[in-house]
């Protein structure tokens, strides 16, 4: 199964599941443009957010965890 990692561009992994979106929003990221999406990282927009790494990738790779098989 695939994994979301904090090295992964941001714009990336909304790509590839969508439904990410909503994850990055709550947790702050939502004025991160489409051109930064591209060249951030998740590690650095958890930092730039100021929110913890490992908790975020877990909830990021629950919600594509649980995406249909042909999203992932």
């Amino acid at each position: 199964m695939p994994e979301i990692t904090g090295d992964m561009k941001i714009a990336d992994v909304v790509r590839r599941w969508p439904e990410t979106g909503d994850v990055f929003n709550r947790k702050g990221c939502q004025d991160i443009g489409p051109g930064m999406a591209r060249i951030m990282t998740v590690r650095n927009a958890a930092r730039m957010e100021g929110v913890a790494l490992a908790p975020l990738l877990d909830e990021l790779n629950r919600v594509i965890a649980r995406a249909s098989p042909h999203d992932a």
